[in-house]
């Protein structure tokens, strides 16, 4: 009996002495896998997702113990992306297909991880995010955005760095996402694609880890193979080595053909306060509180993004109007809209209600406190400012317009635009605003295109022109004061130089379309209005 006792000692200390991850794995690992064996072996690793299951609903943890579920709209048994790999993927249908993996305190990587996957996409273009894997609120997301960039997100608060290259194809790609502290990284088929980083620090959460889609929504339309969790930045070389060991497509797809050219619609001075004499119940009255006839003309109208130009709701911004006056409204266009901070944002301390509204909707509008951001749209980069000058400087030499320079700096598409709040040239009551100066001419110095812009309640567009209000046919920015969002309409002040067209009749939105090397413009009035203004012009 001691005997016994002693050898069953022995054994149980030999269990408890083997790595904790790798006994508490929900499948075996195929022994016949190289590309497995290399990820298993591979220091830091906390679960591993194959997606290999051909039937049922459980998907095991290769490496772990946090399996998933597969719901929704998931097709289990698709050709893998692991050449030479009998191992399959699932496909996930964009619209409700997941993996939701419930939380444990393994996953809890913090601001130090690494995320990695094989994903073939069956669209790209999509409206918004997305996503490849997230562990939720406050923590990462790794997601494709509607430019078609690998992006890394603190989910529901603002992108840290998206990729300098886009993924236009249905292929398999490699893609990971690695970061400790500051230090951030994306790479696709094992090259590093890291644009410029806005750090943030993700914090863990007690919500499910999920893969194909984040926050209840941002789905993934496609394949999704071998998605890995490690709780330490992987170097490039083992990134690198991850992607060469997969490396061929056992599958090829021919890429789709493109899509048409991307159509932004934008205007400000948008949502009146539920206490206007003019609300209507929300259906405003003649001259006032058209929020819901300029939200219209943006459903179902074929845009891939809305540019809000700033005063989105009156009268103070506050969190409570913003969910009752603009949700209803604009916010139906939350998925693509990327908004600006106008004055009346700030009328709430800190503009607390634009800042808690739309990061809770998942938008980009930048660290809290700042309210400037840029992204790309396809072949335009689009950047945004904040022209309370008095709250977030502008001058030359501050932080907002360090981080422009440096932004255009990094900039290697072929056209630029930029929108904000306050005119900087405009022959409204408001007038012009020197105060962006500094920031017209950083833009104007990198050949921006296109500048927009609300605050007067009218619609005016302007020729190209220099920091100095000079015609400048070939290097000038045009500039469209659309503070037509719906709010009301004022009268004309002192008629500025270079100003082609005008009305401040009318409410609308401006469409932009944005082709690769010139852009259309038409505004559109709401129903039963008629006054319209068109044309084109190429970039710098």
């Amino acid at each position: 009996m001691r005997l016994r006792a002693s050898i069953l000692a022995v054994a149980a200390g030999l269990l408890l002495a083997l790595p904790s991850a790798a006994s508490a794995a929900t499948c075996p690992v195929d022994s016949g896998s190289a590309y497995a064996a290399t990820i298993t072996g591979t220091a830091g690793l906390v679960s591993y997702w194959r997606l290999g299951e051909s039937s049922g609903t459980s998907a095991c943890d290769s490496y772990g113990a946090n399996a998933g579920t597969y719901q929704g709209g998931s097709t289990l048994g698709a050709v893998g992306a692991i050449a030479g790999d009998p191992d399959t993927a699932v496909t996930l249908d964009g619209s409700s297909g997941t993996v939701s993996v419930p939380h444990s305190a393994s996953l809890d990587v913090g601001d130090d991880f690494t995320v990695e996957a094989w994903v073939k996409r069956n669209s790209f273009g999509a409206p918004s995010y997305q996503a490849i894997a997230s562990q939720g609120a406050n923590a990462w997301l790794l997601a494709f955005n509607s430019s078609n960039r690998l992006v890394l997100r603190q989910a529901t608060v603002g992108d840290l760095v998206y990729s300098t290259t886009a993924v236009t194809d249905t292929s398999w790609h490699y893609v990971a996402a690695t970061k400790n502290g500051s230090a951030v990284h994306l790479y696709i088929d094992g090259n590093d694609v890291t644009g410029s980083v806005t750090n943030r620090t993700m914090a863990n959460n007690t919500l499910p880890l999920s893969i194909g889609q984040s926050s209840g929504g941002s789905f993934f339309n496609g394949t999704v193979d071998e998605v890995a969790l490690y709780d330490t930045a992987l170097s490039a070389a083992t990134v690198k080595a991850h992607s060469d060991k997969g490396s061929v497509t056992p599958s090829p797809t021919p890429s789709p053909a493109p899509g048409p050219d991307p159509v932004v619609a934008a205007a400000g001075d948008i949502a009146c306060d539920p206490s206007d004499p003019g609300y209507n119940g929300g259906l405003g009255v003649s001259g006032r509180c058209q929020q819901k006839a300029t939200s219209d003309l943006l459903l179902n109208t074929g845009l891939s993004g809305v540019l809000t130009l700033g005063d989105e709701q009156y009268d103070d911004a506050a969190l409570s109007k913003f969910q009752s006056v603009y949700a209803s409204t604009w916010g139906r266009a939350n998925a693509l809209n990327h908004p600006a901070i106008g004055n009346h944002e700030y009328l709430t301390s800190g503009a607390a209600g634009y800042f808690d509204y739309f990061n809770s909707v998942g938008d980009p509008t930048g660290s809290t406190g700042k309210g400037y951001y840029s992204f790309n749209l396809d072949t335009w980069h689009i950047i945004e400012l904040n022209s309370n000058c008095s709250i977030v400087a502008c001058v030359s030499g501050s932080p907002q317009e360090k981080w422009l320079r440096n932004d255009l700096s990094k900039n290697t598409t072929n056209c630029t635009l930029a929108f904000w709040h306050h005119p900087r040239f405009s022959s409204g009551m408001a007038g012009n605003n020197s105060n962006m100066g500094s920031l017209f001419t950083d833009l104007y110095r990198a050949n921006a295109d296109v500048l927009l812009t609300g605050h007067d309640h009218l619609y005016e567009r302007f020729a190209p022109q220099s920091p100095s209000a000079a015609a400048d046919p070939s290097k000038g920015i045009r500039e469209f004061v659309v503070g037509t969002g719906g709010k009301s309409l004022v009268d004309w002040g002192t008629i500025q130089p270079n100003s082609q067209v005008r009305n401040n009749s009318t409410f609308g939105v401006l469409r932009l379309t944005l082709h690769p090397s010139s852009y259309d413009w038409k505004f559109v009035p709401i129903a039963g209005q008629s006054f319209t203004d068109s044309g084109s012009t190429s970039c710098h």
